[in-house]
Protein backbone atom coordinates (compact mmCIF):
# COMPACT_ATOMS: atom_id res chain seq x y z
CA UNK A 1 0.00 0.00 0.00
CA UNK A 2 2.90 2.43 0.90
CA UNK A 3 4.24 1.74 -2.27
CA UNK A 4 1.37 2.12 -4.28
CA UNK A 5 0.54 5.82 -2.73
CA UNK A 6 4.32 6.69 -3.02
CA UNK A 7 4.33 5.58 -6.77
CA UNK A 8 0.79 7.70 -7.03
CA UNK A 9 2.27 10.82 -5.73
CA UNK A 10 5.65 10.77 -7.83
CA UNK A 11 3.34 10.44 -11.03
CA UNK A 12 1.42 13.43 -9.87
CA UNK A 13 4.72 15.55 -9.58
CA UNK A 14 5.58 13.91 -12.82
CA UNK A 15 2.39 15.32 -14.05
CA UNK A 16 2.74 18.76 -12.59
CA UNK A 17 5.78 19.40 -13.70
CA UNK A 18 4.62 18.93 -17.53
CA UNK A 19 7.38 16.13 -17.31
CA UNK A 20 7.81 14.31 -20.76
CA UNK A 21 11.50 12.36 -21.38
CA UNK A 22 12.52 15.23 -24.11
CA UNK A 23 9.70 14.65 -27.13
CA UNK A 24 8.23 18.19 -27.52
CA UNK A 25 4.87 16.44 -28.80
CA UNK A 26 3.95 14.54 -25.29
CA UNK A 27 5.11 17.84 -23.30
CA UNK A 28 2.93 20.42 -25.49
CA UNK A 29 0.33 17.97 -25.77
CA UNK A 30 0.28 17.79 -21.62
CA UNK A 31 0.60 21.55 -21.93
CA UNK A 32 -2.22 21.73 -23.74
CA UNK A 33 -4.49 20.43 -21.45
CA UNK A 34 -3.34 22.47 -18.60
CA UNK A 35 -5.56 25.61 -17.98
CA UNK A 36 -4.34 28.44 -20.03
CA UNK A 37 -3.77 30.64 -16.87
CA UNK A 38 -3.94 30.69 -13.15
CA UNK A 39 -7.15 32.28 -13.82
CA UNK A 40 -8.71 29.06 -14.76
CA UNK A 41 -7.40 26.99 -11.62
CA UNK A 42 -7.64 30.00 -9.01
CA UNK A 43 -10.10 32.96 -10.18
CA UNK A 44 -7.22 35.34 -10.21
CA UNK A 45 -6.32 38.57 -12.31
CA UNK A 46 -4.51 37.30 -15.31
CA UNK A 47 -1.70 39.34 -17.71
CA UNK A 48 -4.57 40.15 -20.20
CA UNK A 49 -7.17 41.66 -17.56
CA UNK A 50 -5.43 42.62 -14.48
CA UNK A 51 -6.00 46.64 -13.88
CA UNK A 52 -2.97 48.61 -15.23
CA UNK A 53 -3.32 50.63 -12.10
CA UNK A 54 -1.83 48.21 -10.09
CA UNK A 55 1.95 49.05 -10.75
CA UNK A 56 1.04 52.32 -8.40
CA UNK A 57 1.50 49.74 -5.63
CA UNK A 58 5.08 48.42 -6.95
CA UNK A 59 7.58 48.21 -3.96
CA UNK A 60 10.42 50.79 -3.53
CA UNK A 61 13.95 48.69 -3.23
CA UNK A 62 13.22 47.18 -7.05
CA UNK A 63 15.61 48.29 -9.58
CA UNK A 64 14.76 50.53 -12.13
CA UNK A 65 13.79 48.34 -15.30
CA UNK A 66 10.95 48.64 -17.43
CA UNK A 67 12.07 45.24 -18.54
CA UNK A 68 9.07 42.78 -18.91
CA UNK A 69 10.01 39.55 -17.87
CA UNK A 70 8.83 36.02 -18.87
CA UNK A 71 8.18 33.41 -16.29
CA UNK A 72 7.72 29.38 -16.28
CA UNK A 73 6.87 28.36 -13.13
CA UNK A 74 7.57 24.60 -11.90
CA UNK A 75 5.74 23.07 -11.39
CA UNK A 76 2.81 24.22 -13.57
CA UNK A 77 -0.26 23.01 -11.13
CA UNK A 78 0.10 21.72 -7.91
CA UNK A 79 0.05 17.58 -7.71
CA UNK A 80 -2.90 18.38 -5.40
CA UNK A 81 -4.95 21.30 -6.11
CA UNK A 82 -6.33 21.03 -2.42
CA UNK A 83 -2.49 21.63 -1.11
CA UNK A 84 -1.35 24.59 -3.68
CA UNK A 85 -0.30 26.99 -0.94
CA UNK A 86 2.63 28.78 -1.39
CA UNK A 87 2.86 27.95 -5.36
CA UNK A 88 -0.55 29.73 -5.61
CA UNK A 89 -0.98 32.29 -3.78
CA UNK A 90 2.75 33.84 -3.87
CA UNK A 91 4.02 32.39 -7.52
CA UNK A 92 1.31 32.24 -9.63
CA UNK A 93 -0.41 35.02 -8.46
CA UNK A 94 2.25 36.88 -8.15
CA UNK A 95 2.93 36.61 -11.75
CA UNK A 96 -0.34 36.72 -13.20
CA UNK A 97 -0.61 40.39 -11.22
CA UNK A 98 2.46 41.83 -11.64
CA UNK A 99 3.11 44.71 -14.53
CA UNK A 100 6.94 43.25 -14.95
CA UNK A 101 6.10 39.49 -15.25
CA UNK A 102 4.47 37.48 -17.51
CA UNK A 103 3.67 33.38 -17.08
CA UNK A 104 4.65 31.48 -20.31
CA UNK A 105 3.55 27.28 -20.69
CA UNK A 106 6.77 26.54 -23.10
CA UNK A 107 9.72 25.62 -21.44
CA UNK A 108 11.63 25.71 -24.45
CA UNK A 109 11.28 29.51 -24.21
CA UNK A 110 14.93 30.70 -24.49
CA UNK A 111 14.05 34.17 -22.46
CA UNK A 112 12.28 32.46 -19.46
CA UNK A 113 13.13 32.11 -15.86
CA UNK A 114 12.22 29.68 -13.87
CA UNK A 115 10.18 29.70 -10.76
CA UNK A 116 10.66 26.30 -8.79
CA UNK A 117 8.63 25.49 -5.75
CA UNK A 118 10.64 22.57 -3.89
CA UNK A 119 7.41 21.90 -1.48
CA UNK A 120 5.62 21.14 -4.68
CA UNK A 121 7.80 18.81 -6.71
CA UNK A 122 10.79 16.21 -5.60
CA UNK A 123 13.99 18.40 -6.83
CA UNK A 124 15.44 14.99 -8.72
CA UNK A 125 12.49 15.63 -11.22
CA UNK A 126 13.48 19.43 -11.40
CA UNK A 127 16.95 18.27 -12.13
CA UNK A 128 15.62 15.78 -15.38
CA UNK A 129 13.09 18.31 -16.50
CA UNK A 130 15.90 20.66 -16.76
CA UNK A 131 18.41 18.09 -18.40
CA UNK A 132 15.54 17.21 -21.17
CA UNK A 133 14.36 20.55 -21.63
CA UNK A 134 18.05 21.61 -22.42
CA UNK A 135 18.25 18.54 -24.82
CA UNK A 136 14.95 19.81 -26.45
CA UNK A 137 16.41 23.32 -26.92
CA UNK A 138 19.74 21.86 -28.24
CA UNK A 139 17.69 19.83 -30.47
CA UNK A 140 15.60 22.87 -31.83
CA UNK A 141 18.46 25.25 -32.18
CA UNK A 142 19.85 22.47 -34.79
CA UNK A 143 17.02 21.97 -36.58
CA UNK A 144 16.85 25.58 -36.55
CA UNK A 145 20.00 25.51 -38.43
CA UNK A 146 19.94 23.13 -40.60
CA UNK A 147 16.76 24.54 -42.12
CA UNK A 148 18.59 28.47 -42.51
CA UNK A 149 21.93 27.01 -43.93
CA UNK A 150 21.65 23.70 -45.66
CA UNK A 151 23.97 22.37 -43.29
CA UNK A 152 23.10 18.34 -42.60
CA UNK A 153 23.45 17.32 -39.25
CA UNK A 154 26.92 15.99 -38.86
CA UNK A 155 28.12 19.61 -39.77
CA UNK A 156 26.27 21.51 -37.25
CA UNK A 157 27.05 19.01 -34.67
CA UNK A 158 31.11 20.30 -35.63
CA UNK A 159 30.21 23.89 -34.77
CA UNK A 160 30.21 22.69 -30.99
CA UNK A 161 26.73 24.22 -30.23
CA UNK A 162 25.80 24.86 -26.22
CA UNK A 163 22.44 25.91 -25.06
CA UNK A 164 22.28 29.19 -23.38
CA UNK A 165 21.66 28.36 -19.59
CA UNK A 166 18.84 30.41 -18.27
CA UNK A 167 18.15 31.80 -14.70
CA UNK A 168 16.61 29.59 -12.32
CA UNK A 169 14.87 30.57 -8.77
CA UNK A 170 14.73 28.52 -5.73
CA UNK A 171 11.40 29.56 -4.08
CA UNK A 172 11.73 28.19 -0.89
CA UNK A 173 8.85 28.42 1.80
CA UNK A 174 9.44 25.03 4.02
CA UNK A 175 9.49 25.88 7.82
CA UNK A 176 12.54 24.23 8.09
CA UNK A 177 14.42 24.95 4.83
CA UNK A 178 15.20 23.43 1.99
CA UNK A 179 18.16 20.50 2.70
CA UNK A 180 19.53 20.41 -0.62
CA UNK A 181 19.84 24.01 -2.28
CA UNK A 182 23.48 24.08 -2.97
CA UNK A 183 23.63 20.31 -4.26
CA UNK A 184 20.45 21.25 -6.75
CA UNK A 185 22.34 24.19 -7.53
CA UNK A 186 25.43 22.10 -8.68
CA UNK A 187 23.39 19.45 -10.12
CA UNK A 188 20.93 22.36 -12.47
CA UNK A 189 24.63 23.89 -12.87
CA UNK A 190 25.12 20.52 -14.81
CA UNK A 191 21.96 19.70 -16.61
CA UNK A 192 21.90 23.53 -18.13
CA UNK A 193 26.33 22.64 -19.33
CA UNK A 194 26.85 25.91 -17.66
CA UNK A 195 29.78 27.29 -16.39
CA UNK A 196 28.41 30.19 -14.26
CA UNK A 197 26.19 29.50 -10.92
CA UNK A 198 22.51 29.95 -12.66
CA UNK A 199 20.47 29.27 -9.40
CA UNK A 200 19.17 32.23 -7.09
CA UNK A 201 17.97 30.77 -4.06
CA UNK A 202 15.22 32.99 -1.57
CA UNK A 203 14.36 30.81 1.79
CA UNK A 204 12.94 31.29 4.72
CA UNK A 205 16.02 29.56 6.60
CA UNK A 206 18.49 31.84 8.27
CA UNK A 207 18.73 30.44 11.11
CA UNK A 208 19.95 27.72 13.30
CA UNK A 209 19.67 26.16 16.79
CA UNK A 210 16.22 28.18 17.46
CA UNK A 211 14.34 26.06 19.76
CA UNK A 212 11.76 28.04 22.08
CA UNK A 213 9.64 26.24 24.45
CA UNK A 214 6.68 26.95 26.98
CA UNK A 215 8.31 30.06 28.44
CA UNK A 216 10.10 29.61 31.87
CA UNK A 217 8.30 32.78 33.33
CA UNK A 218 6.52 35.78 32.50
CA UNK A 219 9.68 38.05 32.48
CA UNK A 220 12.24 36.08 30.73
CA UNK A 221 12.98 36.97 27.64
CA UNK A 222 11.82 34.48 24.60
CA UNK A 223 15.07 32.04 23.87
CA UNK A 224 17.02 30.53 22.17
CA UNK A 225 15.94 32.73 19.09
CA UNK A 226 18.79 31.18 17.14
CA UNK A 227 21.77 32.29 15.26
CA UNK A 228 21.62 33.51 11.67
CA UNK A 229 23.29 31.48 9.16
CA UNK A 230 26.53 33.19 7.45
CA UNK A 231 25.69 32.13 4.15
CA UNK A 232 28.00 34.74 2.57
CA UNK A 233 30.91 32.49 3.71
CA UNK A 234 29.17 29.19 3.08
CA UNK A 235 31.95 26.46 1.56
CA UNK A 236 29.75 26.25 -1.57
CA UNK A 237 28.05 29.49 -2.38
CA UNK A 238 30.10 29.03 -5.45
CA UNK A 239 27.18 27.25 -7.05
CA UNK A 240 24.92 29.83 -5.84
CA UNK A 241 24.18 32.99 -8.21
CA UNK A 242 24.41 35.63 -5.48
CA UNK A 243 23.52 35.23 -1.71
CA UNK A 244 20.78 33.29 -0.61
CA UNK A 245 17.76 35.80 0.12
CA UNK A 246 15.26 35.99 3.43
CA UNK A 247 11.99 34.96 2.45
CA UNK A 248 8.82 36.65 3.88
CA UNK A 249 5.06 35.55 3.39
CA UNK A 250 2.91 38.39 1.85
CA UNK A 251 -0.53 39.14 1.75
CA UNK A 252 -2.54 36.85 -0.05
CA UNK A 253 -4.96 37.90 -2.99
CA UNK A 254 -7.63 35.84 -2.43
CA UNK A 255 -7.91 37.51 1.30
CA UNK A 256 -7.96 41.09 -0.25
CA UNK A 257 -10.39 40.06 -3.30
CA UNK A 258 -12.84 38.53 -0.56
CA UNK A 259 -12.73 41.53 1.49
CA UNK A 260 -13.16 43.98 -1.51
CA UNK A 261 -16.01 42.21 -1.98
CA UNK A 262 -17.19 41.76 1.32
CA UNK A 263 -17.00 45.84 1.40
CA UNK A 264 -18.03 46.47 -1.76
CA UNK A 265 -15.27 48.69 -2.59
CA UNK A 266 -11.34 49.28 -3.22
CA UNK A 267 -8.07 49.26 -0.79
CA UNK A 268 -6.16 51.39 -3.43
CA UNK A 269 -6.75 55.04 -3.82
CA UNK A 270 -5.62 55.24 -7.36
CA UNK A 271 -8.42 52.93 -8.00
CA UNK A 272 -11.43 54.45 -6.45
CA UNK A 273 -10.35 57.53 -8.29
CA UNK A 274 -10.37 56.17 -11.61
CA UNK A 275 -13.39 53.67 -10.89
CA UNK A 276 -15.24 55.75 -8.52
CA UNK A 277 -15.32 52.94 -6.06
CA UNK A 278 -15.36 52.92 -2.45
CA UNK A 279 -12.52 53.66 -0.63
CA UNK A 280 -12.20 50.92 2.13
CA UNK A 281 -10.90 52.10 5.80
CA UNK A 282 -10.93 49.09 7.99
CA UNK A 283 -8.23 50.53 10.43
CA UNK A 284 -11.63 53.09 12.61
CA UNK A 285 -14.27 50.11 12.43
CA UNK A 286 -15.87 49.55 15.84
CA UNK A 287 -13.56 46.44 17.15
CA UNK A 288 -15.81 45.27 19.80
CA UNK A 289 -12.75 41.93 20.63
CA UNK A 290 -9.97 43.88 22.49
CA UNK A 291 -7.16 40.45 21.12
CA UNK A 292 -7.44 37.91 19.31
CA UNK A 293 -4.77 34.85 19.43
CA UNK A 294 -5.13 32.26 16.69
CA UNK A 295 -3.88 29.50 18.41
CA UNK A 296 -5.84 27.88 21.37
CA UNK A 297 -3.41 26.65 24.85
CA UNK A 298 -2.56 23.21 24.16
CA UNK A 299 -2.82 23.04 20.16
CA UNK A 300 -0.02 21.89 17.59
CA UNK A 301 2.26 20.67 20.82
CA UNK A 302 4.71 19.42 18.90
CA UNK A 303 6.11 22.66 17.29
CA UNK A 304 3.90 24.82 19.08
CA UNK A 305 4.92 24.78 23.09
CA UNK A 306 6.43 28.42 23.17
CA UNK A 307 2.68 29.30 21.05
CA UNK A 308 0.86 27.58 23.97
CA UNK A 309 2.75 29.18 26.64
CA UNK A 310 1.45 32.48 25.00
CA UNK A 311 -1.97 31.89 24.56
CA UNK A 312 -2.10 30.17 28.48
CA UNK A 313 -0.69 33.32 29.49
CA UNK A 314 -3.31 34.88 27.42
CA UNK A 315 -5.95 32.51 28.98
CA UNK A 316 -5.12 33.78 32.60
CA UNK A 317 -5.25 37.85 31.81
CA UNK A 318 -8.77 36.88 30.34
CA UNK A 319 -9.88 35.39 33.23
CA UNK A 320 -7.57 37.90 35.47
CA UNK A 321 -9.48 40.75 33.54
CA UNK A 322 -12.92 39.02 33.32
CA UNK A 323 -15.10 41.77 35.21
CA UNK A 324 -14.51 45.33 35.79
CA UNK A 325 -12.57 46.17 39.18
CA UNK A 326 -8.90 47.48 39.87
CA UNK A 327 -5.68 47.24 38.08
CA UNK A 328 -2.49 46.62 39.52
CA UNK A 329 0.66 46.62 37.51
CA UNK A 330 3.31 43.59 37.81
CA UNK A 331 5.02 45.56 40.64
CA UNK A 332 1.94 45.66 42.23
CA UNK A 333 1.19 49.47 42.27
CA UNK A 334 -2.18 50.40 41.61
CA UNK A 335 -2.07 51.60 37.72
CA UNK A 336 -5.63 52.79 37.45
CA UNK A 337 -9.26 51.19 37.09
CA UNK A 338 -9.29 47.83 35.51
CA UNK A 339 -11.99 47.31 32.66
CA UNK A 340 -13.26 43.96 31.53
CA UNK A 341 -11.14 42.44 28.66
CA UNK A 342 -13.29 40.54 25.44
CA UNK A 343 -10.67 37.71 23.89
CA UNK A 344 -10.46 35.14 21.57
CA UNK A 345 -8.50 32.51 21.94
CA UNK A 346 -8.96 29.98 18.90
CA UNK A 347 -8.13 29.96 15.18
CA UNK A 348 -12.13 30.65 14.35
CA UNK A 349 -12.49 28.97 11.00
CA UNK A 350 -10.44 26.28 9.62
CA UNK A 351 -6.53 25.89 9.86
CA UNK A 352 -3.88 24.01 8.42
CA UNK A 353 -4.58 22.99 4.73
CA UNK A 354 -8.10 23.85 3.98
CA UNK A 355 -7.21 27.55 6.05
CA UNK A 356 -3.65 28.01 3.86
CA UNK A 357 -6.29 27.34 0.38
CA UNK A 358 -9.28 29.30 1.11
CA UNK A 359 -10.39 32.12 2.95
CA UNK A 360 -12.41 31.35 6.01
CA UNK A 361 -15.26 33.77 6.84
CA UNK A 362 -15.38 33.53 10.37
CA UNK A 363 -11.55 33.88 10.62
CA UNK A 364 -11.35 37.11 8.81
CA UNK A 365 -14.82 38.46 10.54
CA UNK A 366 -12.73 38.23 13.92
CA UNK A 367 -9.67 39.66 12.37
CA UNK A 368 -11.59 43.24 11.36
CA UNK A 369 -13.65 42.73 14.69
CA UNK A 370 -10.44 42.70 16.78
CA UNK A 371 -8.31 45.49 17.75
CA UNK A 372 -5.21 43.83 19.12
CA UNK A 373 -4.45 40.49 16.87
CA UNK A 374 -1.10 38.64 18.82
CA UNK A 375 0.61 36.73 16.26
CA UNK A 376 3.36 33.94 17.87
CA UNK A 377 5.92 31.97 16.00
CA UNK A 378 6.58 28.07 15.76
CA UNK A 379 9.36 26.43 18.28
CA UNK A 380 12.06 25.73 15.72
CA UNK A 381 11.29 28.73 12.90
CA UNK A 382 9.40 31.33 12.25
CA UNK A 383 7.22 33.22 9.56
CA UNK A 384 3.67 32.22 8.92
CA UNK A 385 0.62 33.45 6.80
CA UNK A 386 -1.39 34.80 10.05
CA UNK A 387 1.15 38.56 10.46
CA UNK A 388 0.18 39.86 6.98
CA UNK A 389 -3.38 38.39 7.33
CA UNK A 390 -3.16 40.28 10.82
CA UNK A 391 -2.09 43.34 8.88
CA UNK A 392 -4.09 43.59 6.10
CA UNK A 393 -7.01 43.45 7.96
CA UNK A 394 -6.15 46.85 9.84
CA UNK A 395 -5.56 45.77 13.60
CA UNK A 396 -2.79 46.46 15.30
CA UNK A 397 -0.16 43.38 15.29
CA UNK A 398 1.89 42.35 17.78
CA UNK A 399 4.10 39.79 17.06
CA UNK A 400 7.29 37.85 18.99
CA UNK A 401 10.84 38.31 17.75
CA UNK A 402 11.84 37.28 14.16
CA UNK A 403 15.71 37.43 12.94
CA UNK A 404 14.58 40.15 10.80
CA UNK A 405 10.65 41.58 10.38
CA UNK A 406 9.33 41.61 7.03
CA UNK A 407 10.73 44.59 4.83
CA UNK A 408 9.38 48.39 5.84
CA UNK A 409 7.82 47.15 9.40
CA UNK A 410 9.48 48.60 12.49
CA UNK A 411 8.40 47.70 16.05
CA UNK A 412 6.56 50.60 17.48
CA UNK A 413 5.79 52.04 13.99
CA UNK A 414 3.95 49.78 11.69
CA UNK A 415 3.30 46.84 14.41
CA UNK A 416 4.53 45.83 17.89
CA UNK A 417 7.08 43.44 19.02
CA UNK A 418 7.42 41.55 22.55
CA UNK A 419 10.02 39.52 24.26
CA UNK A 420 8.35 38.29 26.82
CA UNK A 421 5.11 37.48 28.59
CA UNK A 422 5.19 40.14 30.98
CA UNK A 423 5.93 42.64 27.86
CA UNK A 424 3.04 41.14 26.07
CA UNK A 425 0.70 41.70 29.06
CA UNK A 426 1.82 45.20 29.40
CA UNK A 427 1.73 46.34 25.61
CA UNK A 428 -1.71 45.16 25.19
CA UNK A 429 -2.91 46.93 28.35
CA UNK A 430 -1.07 50.47 26.84
CA UNK A 431 -2.59 50.03 23.49
CA UNK A 432 -5.89 49.36 25.36
CA UNK A 433 -5.72 52.35 26.48
CA UNK A 434 -3.97 54.52 24.15
CA UNK A 435 -6.14 54.30 20.90
CA UNK A 436 -4.69 57.00 19.21
CA UNK A 437 -1.27 55.27 19.58
CA UNK A 438 -3.09 52.17 18.47
CA UNK A 439 -4.48 52.98 15.67
CA UNK A 440 -1.99 54.95 14.27
CA UNK A 441 0.49 52.04 14.53
CA UNK A 442 -2.16 49.97 12.63
CA UNK A 443 -3.01 52.05 9.77
CA UNK A 444 0.97 52.05 8.94
CA UNK A 445 1.26 48.45 9.21
CA UNK A 446 -1.58 48.34 7.39
CA UNK A 447 -0.45 50.42 4.75
CA UNK A 448 3.16 48.66 4.36
CA UNK A 449 1.63 45.20 4.22
CA UNK A 450 -1.10 46.26 1.34
CA UNK A 451 1.65 48.53 -0.87
CA UNK A 452 4.66 46.84 -0.20
CA UNK A 453 3.78 42.70 0.62
CA UNK A 454 1.14 42.16 -2.20
CA UNK A 455 2.20 38.41 -3.89
CA UNK A 456 3.78 40.34 -6.79
CA UNK A 457 5.64 42.71 -4.20
CA UNK A 458 7.82 39.91 -3.01
CA UNK A 459 8.63 38.49 -5.69
CA UNK A 460 9.36 41.35 -7.98
CA UNK A 461 11.79 42.11 -5.00
CA UNK A 462 13.80 38.91 -5.42
CA UNK A 463 13.85 38.83 -9.41
CA UNK A 464 14.98 42.32 -9.71
CA UNK A 465 16.69 42.83 -6.14
CA UNK A 466 19.71 43.07 -5.19
CA UNK A 467 21.72 39.41 -4.62
CA UNK A 468 24.50 40.65 -2.63
CA UNK A 469 22.64 40.80 0.46
CA UNK A 470 20.03 38.88 2.19
CA UNK A 471 17.23 41.66 2.61
CA UNK A 472 18.38 42.71 -1.23
CA UNK A 473 18.85 46.35 -0.28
Amino acid sequence: VASFFAARSFGRQLRAAGYAASVDSTYNALVSMMPASSEDLFGTATASNRPSLMNFTISQGIANSSAIRKVYILPQVAPNPLAAGELKHFMQDAVARSSRLVETHDRLDPDALWLYDPIRLNWNIAVEVVKNTTHDRLERIRQQMMRSTGLDEAAISERGIKVPPWEFYIIDYNDDGFSFIFKLAKEIMEAMGSDVPVVRAATRKHTNNRGLDVPKNETTPFAPLGEAIDYANHKQLHYLHGVPRILRYGVRSDLVDFMEKEYDGTFYEAVANATGRKLIDLVPRDRPTDVFHPWRPGTDLQHGKHRTGIAQMLQTMEYEYAENGTRRGLDGNHTGSKRKLTMILSPMGRRSRPGRNSVQKEYVDTLTSTKIVVTSQRDRWEDHYRLMEALATGALVMTDPMSSLPRYLKDGESLVVYHSLAELKEKILYYLDHDDERLAIARKGHWIAMNHHRSWHGLERIIFGDWTKPMGR
